[in-house]
């Protein structure tokens, strides 16, 4: 709307200008203070882009920024989190440096072949009815907006999402200043759709386990002094793990490790999942019952239950000759158990709870395994 409107008041109008550095300033500051890397790789991507577009415009730059802002914005979705300027997100941070100079060198006069070059047709003539960037900046948006919507749909993280509308912003920026329009205002849409999607990221601990992603047991106990209301507690323990792991090795016991941990946190009815090592999960789930937090089990009971793993098994040889890694493929599953308890009264320590579902998982296990106790 603000860019539609022909003529605004002159404080509106200030503001409107200003509402780019507000964004990017403010959402790399709390990118930095949070330790979110990957929000601060966003804002700086963007704040990148509009510069791009500000200081330098024309239709080669403009081209290269439409063809490598979303495939940033997709790598994005897909990364880990990282911390700013340290290790990994210092390289990403020197990456996106690295494109910019490169954006930058496109005005060269001896560079202008390759600038072409990026807005020659594909497939077809016709897109220019419907937008004015170059075909290859289309199938960018197009291929980056399929990768970003499938993280989506898998992790369903807010990120992830975030990512997606920050996206249709940026199509909306870049193809109204491909007709001579502002930029800015859609940019700055952009940046504060990642900012959002950012905030909603569920916190992630300090102890953080490196096969399973969940939270390690030090979470587990800060979670268990915060709870104050109605609760509940399980433990979660894969069946016959060490036999599994003397079986199939210890590369199929860590992925039977993330698949497990996957579907866990999966489990919905506000449960947060932990892992404590050995083979074990704990969940606890807050303002829910006991009956509903079994339930909220039972479904992940069974899908881990029909859920399998394709591993690789030495091939056993005659005596005296060693066995070839990997020459048969075999397929595996698991099942898991579970206890669950709740506090009788209020005011019951929460570590009372946690081993009443233990005592509740020990009944689950020797009722035959594969199943949940209350």
């Amino acid at each position: 709307m603000l860019v539609l409107t022909r003529r605004l008041p002159d404080p509106l109008a200030i503001a409107v200008d200003s509402a780019p550095l507000v964004v990017f300033g403010g959402g790399a500051l709390l990118g930095f203070l949070t330790r979110r890397g990957r929000l601060v790789l966003g804002i700086v991507v963007l704040a990148l882009a509009d510069c791009a577009l500000v200081n330098f415009g024309g239709r080669a730059i403009l081209a290269a920024v439409a063809l490598l802002l979303p495939l940033n914005l997709a790598i994005l979705a897909w990364l880990g989190e990282e911390t700013p300027l340290a290790g990994r997100g210092a390289t990403l941070f020197g990456a996106a440096l690295l494109q910019a100079g490169i954006v930058a060198v496109l005005q060269r006069p001896e560079l202008a072949s390759l600038a072409a070059s990026l807005e020659q047709p594909l497939v077809v003539r016709g897109l220019g009815i419907w937008t004015a960037l170059p075909q290859l900046a289309v199938f960018a948006f197009a291929a980056a907006l399929s990768l970003v919507l499938a993280r989506v749909f898998v992790d369903r993280r807010p990120l992830a999402a975030g990512a997606a509308w920050a996206l249709v912003a940026s199509f909306l920026a870049l193809d109204g200043a491909s007709s001579g329009g502002p930029a800015s205002v859609h940019l700055a849409a952009a940046g504060l759709l990642l900012l959002v999607g950012a905030t909603w990221e569920p916190p992630r601990g300090v102890h953080i386990d490196d096969v399973t992603g969940l939270p390690a047991s030090p979470e587990l106990k800060k979670a268990l002094r915060r709870l104050r209301r109605r609760y509940a507690l399980a433990q979660v323990e894969i069946d016959d793990f060490m036999s599994f792991r003397e079986l199939h090795g210890s590369d199929a016991a860590r992925r039977m490790l993330r698949l497990v941990a996957k579907a866990l946190a999966k489990v919905g009815g506000r449960g947060r999942p932990f892992y404590c090592g050995h083979h074990r999960f704990a969940v606890v789930f807050r303002r829910t019952s006991r009956k509903v937090a079994g339930r909220r089990l039972d479904v992940v009971r069974r899908a881990v239950e029909s859920a399998t793993l394709d591993v690789a098994v030495p091939q056993p040889l005659r005596p005296g000759q060693p066995a070839r890694a990997g020459a048969i493929m075999r397929t595996v599953s698991v099942s898991v158990s579970a206890g669950v308890a709740q506090p009788e009264r209020p005011g019951v320590d929460p570590y009372d709870v946690l081993q009443a579902a233990e005592r509740a998982l020990d009944r689950a296990k020797q009722g035959g395994l594969n199943r949940v106790s209350a």
